[in-house]
């Protein structure tokens, strides 16, 4: 699965425990708490989100099941900053806002909008 379509997958997972569990908050709000959830400031020595953090957020809303590692790691690969760490164990990061954008549709209407003028 390509990079857009895991991040379109991460939304619609996302958007479906919001609408379930907070109908009634604005969807901005969710976001925000959903990218605090994924900071793995514990791990690492900058706030920011890995592919662990994000896991951690989709396990926790009963969801885990429903997106891959190997996804979650395409879209941090793609979108963030890699390698981050010593020469034993490298990680790759997103930033929050990134995370946010990412969450927000902003970052896939930003790149549909790349792709159909490629086209």
């Amino acid at each position: 699965m390509t990079c857009q379509g895991s991040v379109h997958k991460l939304n619609g997972i996302l958007e479906e425990y919001r609408v379930k569990n907070y109908s009634e908050e604005f969807p901005k709000r969710v976001q925000k708490e959903v990218v605090k959830a994924a900071i793995n400031s514990h791990q690492l020595s900058v706030q920011a989100v890995s592919a662990q953090g994000i896991e951690h957020v989709l396990e926790n809303i009963g969801m885990g099941h429903r997106m891959s590692r190997s996804e979650i790691e395409g879209i941090i690969n793609e979108v963030g900053t890699c390698p981050l760490g010593d020469d034993r164990e490298s990680h790759c990061i997103i930033s929050a806002n990134q995370m946010l954008d990412l969450i927000s549709k902003k970052w896939e209407n930003n790149h549909n909008g790349l792709n159909r003028s490629r086209a």
